[in-house]
């Protein structure tokens, strides 16, 4: 059984994997003898933190990074910048995982939500992964590698919510587009699916107000907020040859919201 949950030998790209959910998927990754992890970051300090938490779960793993904001830089730039850095750091030359994680959100009715902020959220929420995903995944169809790609999606891309419209349209588009992918990629050997997050204590959840995180409490039937470290079974399960008969999927991480 441990062998099914192994991911030894192999190379991984993790955007937004240096705080939150993105680095209870690090943690992940590292628990199962991954051999290389290469991370997108912003800040230097921000990525040598999350590298000793990391380090501290599996002190073999190789750690590389790829300095980038996603909102400031030009989305091609972002994606170049990111492919072009880990092929070539690359241990095997190949990349067999992509966790497109990296995201952002704002709150505003849809009325008076700023434009340029909708269209960043729909940039770095859905533009560059759709593009990542395209860069990695011919370059893994060009090199025959049996690769598996992941996304973070949302309990919006199931529902519309309030006050984030960009980030559902964002979210429900990456559900729709985990589909789509899985059904060309599957036959040729890429697996493709997604996680989708319930209410997660993260900076991400910051922004909500008192009386909706109230609202929150009293329908998880858990009881509890989520935390990033119940992330690291489900990216191990999605990553692994635990999960190889499983594409196109979106799994529901939300101590049973959906449920509901």
């Amino acid at each position: 059984m441990s062998q099914l949950f192994s991911l030894k030998g192999q190379v991984a790209i993790l955007t937004g994997g240096t705080n939150g959910i993105g680095l209870g998927y690090a943690k992940g990754l590292a628990s199962a003898e991954l051999d290389q992890l290469i991370l997108t970051y912003r800040s230097v300090s921000t990525f040598e933190k999350a590298k000793a938490v990391i380090l501290d779960v599996n002190p073999n793993v190789q750690i590389d990074g790829v300095q980038v904001d996603f909102v400031k830089e030009d989305e091609d730039d972002i994606v170049s910048k990111i492919v072009g850095e880990a092929y070539r750091v690359s241990k095997t030359g190949k990349v067999d995982i992509l966790v497109n994680n990296a995201g952002i959100t704002e709150r505003y009715l849809f009325e008076e939500f700023p434009q340029e902020k909708f269209n960043d959220i729909i940039k770095v929420d859905l533009n560059i992964p759709v593009k990542l995903t395209k860069a990695v995944g011919t370059r893994m169809l060009e090199s025959n590698t049996k690769g598996k790609i992941v996304f973070t999606a949302s309990l919006m891309s199931f529902q519309g919510g309030m006050s984030c419209t960009p980030y559902a349209i964002s979210k429900g588009a990456i559900k729709q587009f985990t589909q789509a992918v899985s059904n060309e990629w599957s036959s040729r050997g890429i697996r493709v699916n997604s996680i989708a997050p319930g209410y997660i204590a993260t900076n991400m959840t910051d922004t909500m107000n008192d009386e909706a995180k109230q609202l929150v409490d009293k329908r998880i039937p858990m009881k509890r907020w989520g935390n990033p470290d119940d992330f690291m079974g489900p990216i191990v399960f999605l990553t692994s040859d635990a999960s190889k008969y499983v594409t196109g999927e979106t799994l529901l991480v939300d101590g049973g919201w959906m449920a509901r």
